[in-house]
């Protein structure tokens, strides 16, 4: 009877500390400032090569948009939508990333992305 009992307890025990470890976990979110780098660096990558996005490779000028054409589009839930403004093409960039790891999902040039909540 003793080995049931603590055999018993022993589970009871694990079972609680899976449930405590769970509780911790916490979800970590880029800030939009490193959203913003993370698409200015989209953009160099996309002059590199054609992403399969539907408008190829991007022309070179658009590794050099500076840092103050960079701007946040839209904040939505789970997601960011960066704008970046190429003056020397006279066009916008529109990037679709992931606020909470900064994976990049989408880009465009219109802003509009269909599969958003």
């Amino acid at each position: 009877m003793k080995k049931l009992a603590a055999l018993l307890l022993a589970s009871v025990l694990g079972t609680t500390q899976l449930a405590v470890a769970h509780d911790d976990h916490e979800h970590s979110y880029i800030t939009e400032p490193a959203a913003l780098v993370v698409a200015q660096k989209t953009l160099t990558q996309l002059t590199e090569k054609d992403a399969g996005l539907g408008f190829g490779k991007l022309p070179a000028s658009w590794a050099q948009v500076p840092a103050k054409n960079v701007k946040l589009h839209k904040n939505g839930d789970g997601y960011y939508i960066v704008a970046a403004t190429n003056d020397a093409e006279g066009k916008t960039l529109y990037v679709l990333l992931s606020s909470e790891d900064g994976a990049v999902y989408d880009a465009n040039f219109t802003g509009e992305f269909q599969k958003l909540k």
